[in-house]
């Protein structure tokens, strides 16, 4: 799919995309609604009305698994591998000067960003509205690769955000290269970006890299992008909004608290400015809202996450079902058709070197539901060992931001496999015929 658009209305077709017609007041409200959405049916969310904006509000587009596979292209069941496949993958950008981004265009004192944008603010302490779906784009300052990165933005009022970015990310890199020249970083941010550069942006693309490149050949086709009005950078001529800016050279504003995906709070810290220059959108443009940590967020982290991890453990077992990361990207379970007892241990310990935030690992076989967290624990809790089939690694740091690392030290794997001589023992009972029961045709009406 080469639009944001084109996914919403592709999910509108199969009835996932659920509207909200009344007026939705964006600090909190809309948030509260999104919840339940994810906690019940998980589908999309379309407010049309939302109060203090002219521009309706989409959130948890990429709810399911399924719509970054169909988003890309590609089936759910090899998604990771033919992920894997494809990584190398590049096409060049198609240049374009008709660009439907470009319809309305606000320059200059036509700028305020607080009245521009709908102002959602997610969580009781954060310290204000924040876009949270955008992908913050600049070319680097020497050779003019693009990186493509997810970043948050606090919305302070008229030209001015703040946003967390820093070293080792690459969009830090690339301002610490600039601002040591005593340059500012002009840079971009895409709200309502194609499918396949949002994916570009949340993958582990190397740094030398251009992620516009990767976009295009996620999506099959060379990604459309035009020249920004105000800033030498290219962006999506299809996306929905664009804030074209600078990360200023040497300034640094306090920033947050924010809620962020670890359903804790960000205390404030002191962080990049952005300076407005253009806002640019299409004319009926729709304006994308994450929820930090919920289900649309777990999927464009996981994704990518679980894709690493593939690489990483497939070089050691060659029967791979699938890798999920249930409950939290912190850790992940993988479900193998095991063929000797030696699989298992080299899995977690691949998978627990693969990426640096992996610190829980579970091995499963390929009859238990990797994305099941109940079905997970089911074998945790029937087939682990724990005298044998638990692994420790001592002081291992894996997730690093810098006020709570010291919780994140040590890394555990467990196998939850079944031995090989054993297996017939442990076949797990089936229950003909449930597969195609449908209940409404046995329940009583008004029962």
């Amino acid at each position: 799919m080469e639009t944001f658009r084109q996914l919403l209305d592709w999910m509108d077709q199969k009835g996932d995309v659920a509207t909200v017609s009344r007026i939705v007041d964006p600090r909190h409200e809309l948030t509260a609604v999104m919840r339940h959405m994810q906690k019940g049916d998980n589908k999309a969310l379309l407010f049309k009305n939302v109060k203090g904006s002219e521009i309706p509000v989409a959130t948890n587009v990429f709810g399911f698994r399924s719509a970054v596979a169909a988003a890309l292209g590609l089936e759910e069941g090899n998604l990771l591998r033919t992920l894997v496949a494809q990584e190398n993958r590049r096409l060049p950008v198609d240049r374009v000067t008709d660009a439907p981004v470009q319809e309305i265009v606000k320059i200059g004192a036509e700028i305020d960003v607080a009245r521009d944008l709908p102002q959602i603010v997610y969580a009781e302490h954060d310290a204000g509205a924040y876009i949270t779906a955008g992908v913050l784009i600049a070319p680097h300052p020497e050779t003019g690769v693009y990186n493509a990165s997810w970043n948050r933005c606090q919305l302070v009022g008229d030209d001015k955000l703040r946003v967390r970015m820093m070293p080792p990310q690459h969009l830090g890199r690339y301002h610490a290269e600039a601002e040591a020249k005593g340059q500012n970083l002009p840079c971009a941010i895409v709200i309502g970006a194609p499918p396949g550069l949002m994916f570009s942006a949340a993958s582990k693309v190397p740094y030398e890299v251009d992620e516009l490149e990767v976009a295009g050949a996620w999506q099959g086709k060379p990604l459309r992008v035009t020249r920004c009005k105000t800033i030498p950078v290219d962006v999506p001529a299809d996306a929905e909004i664009v804030i074209e800016g600078e990360v200023i050279c040497g300034t640094r504003e306090d920033e947050g608290p924010f809620g962020e995906f670890t359903d804790g709070y960000v205390p404030v810290m002191k962080n990049h400015v952005f300076k407005v220059k253009a806002i640019t959108r299409r004319r009926d443009a729709v304006y994308h809202a994450i929820l930090a940590g919920g289900t649309e967020d777990l999927n464009l982290v996981g994704v990518p996450i679980q894709t690493e991890i593939y690489k990483k453990v497939s070089a050691f077992v060659p029967k791979i079902k699938d890798i999920a990361t249930p409950g939290y990207v912190f850790g992940c379970v993988i479900a193998i058709e095991k063929q000797n007892e030696d699989q298992p241990k080299n899995a977690l310990l691949a998978a627990i070197g693969g990426y640096s935030w992996t610190k829980v690992v579970v091995v499963v076989d390929e009859d238990v539901d990797p994305f099941n967290a109940a079905d997970v624990l089911w074998a945790i809790q029937t087939r682990c060992t724990p005298e044998t089939g638990i692994y420790t690694v001592p002081r291992i740091p894996s997730y690093t931001r810098e006020d709570v690392r010291d919780v994140h030290r040590g890394k555990v794997g467990i196998d939850a496999t079944v031995p090989v001589h054993l297996k017939g023992l442990f076949e797990r009972r089936r229950f003909p015929g449930e597969e195609s029961v449908r209940l409404e045709d046995y329940i009583d009406v008004g029962h």
